[in-house]
């Protein structure tokens, strides 16, 4: 059973008349509101970068079954425009397509995708810095180091606020060892352990995550560290816009929505 922690809504270096000032409003917050949420997380990006500058065999076969995938949300640059290699299905850690006699393999959700995802995982991409990292990169990580199929996250984020999509949503991503099933990754490019989020990726997330939960009909937003507590993961710079996050689209914090998956089907429908 997991234990969820309370993570403070104040970042470093904010004082409390501070974050009231700008909290006051906040509540029931939706679209017609994103400009305030917008300039909150402004401010605070100011603070916290200011604050961090200081501181092989053959797999199994491909049946011939596609699902529909929903359409992405705006402004998400597609796969191929960042030349993402197509996924290896002779991956060691993800092998094949996934059975009941193979577990770990490549997944592809059947159904509809809003009754399976309930929750957003929020991580950085350590090792890759904010200015500096890709997507192309943080695949070949996954791939070489890692030993997955494909990128682990559903969408990405770099520094300049440019959303980019990741693994198919279609697919079950590899992102929170043990608890990928229902779990929608999202990664934003930088190591918050040494540097901050830039106002672009805040206020970039933000609008995706409205987006996710409308699509989805999510109930829980976490940081990769709940559900794994042996990771730092998205960074302590970025751990204290979680929960004003959450607040700002009426979403829980932490991994109580998250729900185990049942036997899985013998029919396989490996997508993409």
């Amino acid at each position: 059973m997991q234990t969820r922690r309370r993570v403070s809504a104040q970042p470093k270096g904010i004082s409390r008349r501070e974050l009231l000032a700008w909290l006051v409003g906040l509540s029931g917050l939706a679209v017609s509101g994103s400009c305030s949420l917008g300039g909150l997380l402004v401010f605070l990006a100011r603070r916290a970068e200011s604050h961090a500058l200081q501181a092989t065999a053959v797999p199994t076969p491909t049946p011939n079954l596609t699902p529909t995938a929903p359409p992405l949300p705006p402004n998400v640059i597609p796969r191929a425009a960042w030349n993402a290699l197509p996924p290896d299905h002779t991956a060691e850690e993800e092998y094949g397509f996934a059975s009941a006699e193979n577990p770990t393999g490549w997944y592809v959700y059947e159904g509809d995708l809003a009754a399976i995802y309930t929750t957003v995982v929020i991580h950085h991409s350590f090792p890759l810095l904010r200015d500096s990292g890709t997507m192309r990169a943080l695949q070949e990580i996954h791939r070489n180091t890692r030993h997955w199929a494909d990128i682990g996250y559903h969408f990405g984020i770099d520094g300049s606020g440019k959303v980019y999509e990741g693994r198919d949503i279609r697919v079950r991503g590899a992102n929170v060892a043990g608890y990928n099933t229902g779990t929608i990754g999202v990664v934003l490019m930088g190591n918050f352990e040494v540097e901050a989020p830039s106002q672009a990726q805040l206020v970039a997330l933000q609008r995706l995550l409205y987006w996710l939960k409308q699509t989805y009909r999510l109930t829980h937003l976490a940081g990769h560290y709940e559900f794994n507590p042996t990771t730092a993961c998205p960074g302590k710079n970025m751990r204290p816009y979680l929960s004003l996050l959450a607040q700002s689209l009426s979403l829980e914090r932490g991994t109580g929505g998250y729900v185990p998956p049942k036997a899985y089907s013998q029919r396989l429908v490996p997508c993409c």
